[in-house]
């Protein structure tokens, strides 16, 4: 297997830093950064011992994830004046916990398919059950197979990840299977990333699909009541799954993207009133749509 590789774009003093999933690699989050990359900004998406494919050879906690994120952070800034983290599923749950940690340096922070609750039509029936593993060491080295949809609604990307994971064990909406024992650290960070919403006060994006198969709106919703930002935005798709950064509304999502960095760079220097979501208006139909 090929070593996996940091993605890094050269572009002006504007940097955004990207995490991808838990046992993926930079390669989900591709499209997005070279869009961004193509409007002009520097744009990272590290790879990271114990957390992306590939690199996973020994055990990491979900303190280790956070340590080595914050510093992917700390070394980012010294090469740009001003950085906004983001990132997918896990990833986007890590950057929030980093925005918890350091929300004074960011100029915002962009969660794509937060996970908090893996409360999707596609988990499996034992996913509830999986915290007992923590009970049971030996349980711990056992690897859960992903399977169909392979967090993607679009069917001709869908069997190019299939034959991405038969072919070579890994794809580009991440490995073939995940260890249990990871699974339990990531339900860790999402435990300490929760208990830390209130104190992020950096303007937030947060992009949901409404059909996640993996996890619901529900978690992007908590996210949009818990954290004191200013700005807060919550775009909920209405084609995609959980990858929503591969999918069929990628170019959408790299829109939205674009659009909120731009309102928080012209805020720098008009500041706008508070602008926060209603999310009891996140579900009603669009027009012309029957209930």
């Amino acid at each position: 297997m090929t070593r996996p590789q940091t993605l890094h774009y050269k572009g002006d003093q504007r940097g955004i830093l990207l995490f991808h999933g838990l046992s993926s690699s930079p390669l989900e989050l591709q499209y997005l950064a070279r869009g961004l990359s193509r409007a002009g900004y520097t744009v990272k998406v590290p790879v990271m011992d114990g957390y992306t494919h590939g690199l996973m050879t020994q055990s990491h906690t979900a303190e280790d994830w956070v340590g080595a994120a914050v510093a992917e952070l700390k070394q980012f800034q010294t090469e740009c004046e001003s950085v906004v983290i983001g990132g997918l599923c896990l990833g986007a749950i890590l950057s929030l916990r980093v925005a918890e940690l350091c929300s004074q340096d960011l100029g915002g922070v962009m969660a794509l398919s937060t996970a908090f609750h893996y409360d999707g039509w596609g988990n499996p029936w034992y996913t509830p059950l999986l915290p007992l593993a923590r009970y049971v060491p030996i349980s711990q080295r056992i690897r859960i197979r992903e399977r169909e949809p392979f967090g993607v609604k679009d069917e001709r990307m869908r069997a190019w990840i299939a034959k991405q994971m038969r072919d070579s064990g890994d794809s580009d909406a991440g490995a073939a299977s995940l260890r249990v024992r990871d699974i339990l650290q990531a339900r860790n960070l999402i435990a300490m990333t929760r208990r830390g919403l209130p104190r992020i006060d950096c303007p937030t994006l947060l992009i949901h699909a409404k059909e996640d198969e993996c996890s619901t709106p529900r978690s992007s919703i908590e996210v949009a009541e818990a954290v004191q930002s200013r700005r807060i935005r919550l775009v909920l798709l209405q084609d995609s799954y959980h990858m929503i950064s591969i999918d069929r509304e990628k170019d959408l999502v790299l829109n939205e993207m674009k659009q909120f960095l731009s309102a928080g760079e012209q805020s720098c220097n008009n500041p706008t009133p508070i602008e926060r979501v209603n999310v009891l208006r996140l579900f009603e139909p669009r027009k012309g749509v029957a209930k």
